[in-house]
């Protein structure tokens, strides 16, 4: 096959993206060298890079190292709403991740901002914040975008806010992981990777789909990632009151709410994607990442593993108006094997 190389235009920096070019790459491919810029920065989340560093630090303080389940992390769940309602929650996650360094994350998330029929992967080569790029790994993107149930779609990406939203925890969690790493557990950073360079992510947004799609999508990614890389889903759990169409329950709302997130999460804990599916059919839960978090677990969890739920909360817990609430969990499933 001949060498790929075409000029790029028709990207913007209102929707999101750097003008770039595509990289010259053997084989036919398209690598795309372009940044997607960050859209959230000062609404979601501090514009300000010292700001944003010190608000996510202050969140990663409040991990507590006793709930760490023993083991390599193999997935874990987070939340993506603006840092000042889930960043407590998501800290109690990142917060534990520091002393081991996964080569890839494998960012699974809900498609908000338009309707999709494939999973939907990045054409860009990295992912930014005010913190600074975190790389993309677009070998991995390249395998998958030729697999069914797979395709890029950066338009999908331009202006969706649960992948960005973790971002500034990826980066403050490996800001210099090497160093970080206590002897026992040797870094998996390969010695030409500068240890201030957060693990590569592979983004994607996964729409509902039927059960069989969702397993087969699990399964090539099973396939297709290594065994020190980390299945990060991000997901809200229900989304309550009337401007999001939902208000199965009027009284006792807080209980009812914690009642309705506890299936979910129980499943979760459990390994058990069917059972998640099957959990959204009955109830009608509003948990965006649902299907990503089938994907992720399609395969089932490995032999021995450990599950914890790090933290639990509503939005409305802070001022107790519960006609509207978003509910948030950070949940950590390992290996249950002591790490070398």
């Amino acid at each position: 096959m001949g060498v790929v190389c075409t000029r790029i235009y028709d990207r913007v920096q209102s929707v999101g993206f750097q003008q770039g070019f595509f990289a010259a790459v053997p084989n036919g491919e398209i690598m795309m060298t372009m940044v997607r810029r960050p859209v959230l920065s000062g609404s979601w989340y501090p514009a300000d890079p010292k700001e944003l560093a010190a608000s996510v630090d202050h969140f990663l303080a409040g991990a507590d190292p006793a709930q760490l389940p023993a083991g390599q992390p193999w997935l874990a769940v987070t939340p993506h709403a603006g840092h000042a309602h889930c960043g407590p929650v998501a800290g109690r996650l990142f917060g534990l991740l520091g002393n081991w360094r996964p080569d890839n994350i494998i960012i699974l998330a809900p498609n908000h901002r338009m309707a999709l029929t494939e999973i939907a992967l990045p054409e860009e080569s990295a992912f930014a914040t005010p913190l600074g790029e975190v790389p993309i790994n677009t070998d991995m993107v390249n395998r998958l975008a030729k697999e069914s149930g797979f395709a890029l779609n950066p338009a999908a990406h331009a202006q969706e806010h649960a992948i960005e939203i973790v971002l500034p925890f990826i980066q403050r969690t490996w800001p210099g992981a090497a160093a970080s790493i206590p002897p026992s557990i040797p870094p998996s950073v390969p010695p030409n990777i500068p240890p201030n360079i957060p693990p590569s992510i592979v983004p994607m947004l996964v729409p509902m789909s039927d059960p069989a799609a969702l397993t087969l999508a699990g399964r090539v990614l099973r396939q297709t990632m290594g065994k020190n890389d980390l299945l990060l889903v991000s997901s809200d759990f229900t989304h309550y009151g009337r401007s999001f169409g939902y208000v199965p329950f009027t009284e006792d709302i807080p209980m009812a709410l914690e009642r309705l997130d506890a299936g979910a999460i129980l499943k979760i804990l459990g390994g058990d994607a069917q059972g998640l599916l099957q959990y959204g059919k009955d109830t009608g839960i509003t948990m965006c990442g649902l299907a990503a978090c089938c994907v992720a677990m399609s395969e089932g969890p490995p032999l021995g593993y450990e599950a914890v739920l790090l933290d639990y909360g509503r939005s409305a817990d802070k001022d107790g108006d519960y006609s509207f609430s978003v509910s948030y969990a950070a949940l950590l499933l390992t290996n249950g094997k002591e790490m070398a």
